[in-house]
């Protein structure tokens, strides 16, 4: 890919914009540079624990307006993929965040949780991050699963990055309720298509002047190159030196973080 050409930058946020409640040291100069070039930017995060406008306040936090329309959603695509594939106000089975919660609920959706199996049923079960997630949860999504429920996760993330270290992500209860149920959830964030087209058809990008910056090899990385677009990673996040020589997929770029790719997009004018 050809930074010279770049156009468009779909962007994730852990590890690569932020890191837990912290910035990534040089996040105001990495967005004056794109502003200078004029380079779209849009927010595509496989994080399903907040709504649309809350992502975009906590960039907004750090000094950087954002408007909901430039956010891009592990849970707003849920949302809208199962508005199309199944009917309004139709029950779902969800273990997930308040975020994840509230969106499916926007989007006309009967949301049903707890320890208990509901006594209606159910169009489909919505795996995701839980960091109150019990036994029972398990059980109960499990069940629905094997009596014929579809399985859908939000995002295979095993991890998530914080100042403390890598904690566990929706991945690790996706792992547990497909243990559970023998079944293989259909998942819409990164790296599958459904998020890339999202926020490619709102921009109206070409895939020629578009990339994906991302830290994580098999979601950021993976997508982008499945998505037939430019990649670039940066080492803030969860990705090593070490795993990148290993990988079976190579990004175009590497830089530090957002810093050094500031330096090389002023250099590429």
């Amino acid at each position: 890919m050809n930074l010279k050409t770049l156009k468009t930058l779909l962007i994730d946020g852990d590890g690569v914009l932020w890191r837990g409640q912290e910035p990534i040291p040089g996040l105001a100069r990495f967005f004056d540079v794109l502003n200078d070039r004029e380079i779209n930017w849009g927010l595509l995060t496989n994080n399903a624990t907040r709504t649309l406008d809350k992502h975009a306040a906590k960039l907004t936090a750090f000094g950087i307006e954002t408007l909901e329309e430039q956010v891009f959603s592990s849970a707003s695509v849920t949302a809208a993929y199962l508005s199309e594939t199944i009917e309004p106000g139709d029950a779902l089975y969800v273990i997930g965040e308040e975020g994840l919660l509230e969106t499916l609920a926007a989007a006309g959706f009967k949301v049903l949780t707890g320890e208990e199996e509901p006594a209606n049923n159910v169009a489909a079960v919505i795996g995701s991050i839980d960091r109150k997630v019990t036994y029972d949860k398990l059980s109960v999504a499990a069940r629905l699963i094997r009596r014929g429920a579809p399985f859908i996760g939000t995002n295979p993330d095993r991890t998530f990055p914080t100042p403390e270290g890598l904690y566990p992500g929706a991945g690790t209860i996706l792992a547990a309720i497909t243990a559970a149920s023998d079944r293989e959830p259909k998942i819409i964030g990164k790296p599958e298509a459904t998020i890339f087209e999202a926020a490619m058809r709102h921009f109206n990008a070409e895939k020629s002047t578009t990339a994906m910056l991302g830290d994580r090899l098999e979601t950021d990385i993976l997508g982008g190159r499945r998505a037939g677009i430019g990649t670039i990673v940066v080492l803030s996040g969860v990705a090593t030196v070490r795993q990148i020589e290993e990988s079976e997929f190579q990004p175009d770029l590497i830089f530090d973080s957002i810093a050094e790719l500031a330096d090389e997009l002023n250099h590429s004018e």
